[in-house]
């Protein structure tokens, strides 16, 4: 008798255990999914990431940024993806999603325009040098832009990808050829980030949320449209 009272409670607390979880999870998708409507994440569709367009996908695990006086440099670990099935990129997609949405540092990169005229201001709030020596070294009749490359290129399968975001003097009779550059802006080190990519071609002032724990973590899945 005591050894079926003791089956009979295992059951009952393995049933609770399950419906408990079934509730949670069932909650949690409803949540997911308010949130990719509420935030206005692109579609599998509509959506213009490297998880649905590229051959090969370099997936970020980790990245540090660091600032170098005026230069911004950041140092990407990942792996590459090479010619995905189809279902592993609706995969991908879906998952950075649902990561964004229940990531709970909640923080994002905002799409924004580095132009010409404020170059020259943002460079001396950057540069580590005195006021003095910057005028010293920066002649009169020079301009600035801002421009982004990249310096190292990650191995297979395992690598690491080394951009930088830096400014450029161009002579006073060639500012005319100066163009706005897009970037996107770190609010939480108020820097503006070497990214590259179709992020770069979303309106200014979109927002695109962390997927995982660092800025390089990003995807055209998690910008709000």
């Amino acid at each position: 008798m005591k050894a079926t009272a003791t089956t009979r409670g295992a059951i009952l607390l393995t049933a609770v255990a399950i419906g408990a979880t079934a509730s949670a999870l069932t909650t949690l998708g409803q949540y997911v999914r308010h949130e990719i409507q509420r935030r206005g994440y692109p579609s599998w569709e509509a959506c213009r990431c490297e998880f649905k367009e590229n051959d090969t996908i370099f997936q970020v695990w980790y990245s540090r940024h660091e600032r170098r006086g005026e230069t911004i440099v950041a140092h990407e670990w990942g792996s590459y993806i090479t010619q995905p099935t189809l279902w592993l990129r609706r995969f991908l997609h879906h998952s950075s999603q649902v990561m964004a949405t229940i990531n709970p540092r909640s923080r994002y990169l905002e799409r924004v325009t580095l132009s010409p005229q404020e170059a020259y201001q943002f460079a001396r709030l950057l540069s580590s040098t005195s006021a003095e020596s910057d005028e010293e070294t920066s002649p009169s009749n020079a301009r600035i832009v801002w421009r982004h490359e990249i310096l190292h290129f990650p191995g297979y399968p395992i690598g690491v990808c080394i951009r930088r975001l830096y400014p450029a003097h161009i002579p006073e009779e060639r500012a005319q050829e100066a163009q706005p550059l897009p970037a996107l802006w770190d609010p939480y080190r108020d820097l503006p980030l070497p990214s590259e990519g179709n992020l770069l071609k979303t309106p200014v002032g979109t927002r695109v949320d962390y997927i995982g724990l660092t800025p390089s973590q990003i995807s055209y899945c998690t910008a709000r449209l």
